[in-house]
């Protein structure tokens, strides 16, 4: 009978030894793609020779400028970060637009991508063509990710409706179609910006994500909740030169890495 009892305390006291070793969940950021990563280009002749753009299944997209080196610096800063993409978009064309966006190390965004969703994954909520088409389709993050936290979770979209509680989602800050410069003939037209301000923080929209990422992760550090810190800093610092700074410095001087990159 000791013999037993003596057994039954040594493993009660291995118990919260074993539970604090226990290495902490990581922090999930997706990534929309049509208007937020990727843009598509209605004429492709008009931009020739710009090496960002690219030709999938016969369309042309552009990928966001300082694309690669935000999520570069992201997994440098925060090893712990997962990056995933979900895109309405078929499953061979998101793939391939990611294919062929590369890291300096020669990675392309597929291959450190956690996951990728499309059209496949999203969640129908009705059959109403009238709706717009966040109202039919959710990116429902509970039902594809379900490893994911949703405080520890955070979609990136330029439509935040496609977000499904208890997951949140923060704007893309996308407004306007591509243009490799700004046109005061255009101002005022849909989908064109209406000062050379708008248009630069359009072209620049990715520093301010990776900003503004980057102080969320920080703070949520504290006490895991990525969601809500995400949402307080695209409330409390809209788009500014400051945020844009910010995101510039961290690009050209990001930290060394903490711990094993979990990509």
């Amino acid at each position: 009978m000791k013999l037993w009892l003596v057994v039954l305390i040594l493993i009660l006291s291995f118990q919260p030894r074993a539970q604090a070793q226990s290495p902490s969940p990581g922090f999930d950021i997706v990534f929309d793609i049509d208007w937020t990563t990727f843009y598509s280009i209605k004429n492709p002749d008009e931009h020739k020779g710009d090496p960002q753009l690219r030709t999938v299944e016969g369309n042309t997209y552009r990928q966001t400028d300082f694309l690669p080196e935000i999520i570069e610096a992201l997994m440098h800063r925060h090893p712990d970060v997962r990056i995933s993409f979900f895109s309405g978009g078929t499953k061979s064309r998101n793939e391939t637009l990611l294919s062929q966006v590369y890291l300096s190390d020669g990675r392309s965004l597929l291959q450190v991508a956690h996951r990728v969703f499309s059209k496949d994954h999203l969640q129908v909520v009705s059959q109403d063509e009238t709706l717009s088409f966040p109202s039919r389709f959710k990116k429902n993050l509970s039902l594809v990710m379900p490893e994911a936290l949703p405080a520890r979770t955070i979609l990136i979209d330029d439509q935040t409706d496609f977000a499904v509680k208890p997951h949140k989602a923060v704007s893309s800050l996308g407004l306007f179609d591509y243009f490799k410069s700004f046109d005061p003939s255009l101002a005022g037209k849909p989908y064109a910006p209406a000062s050379f301000e708008a248009w630069n923080m359009e072209r620049n929209k990715a520093l301010l994500w990776l900003a503004m990422l980057d102080t969320a992760l920080e703070n949520a550090r504290v006490h895991g909740d990525l969601a809500t810190e995400a949402q307080i800093q695209w409330n409390q610092h809209p788009q500014n030169r400051f945020t844009l700074e910010k995101g510039r410095t961290l690009i050209a001087h990001p930290k060394a890495p903490a711990c094993g990159r979990v990509f």
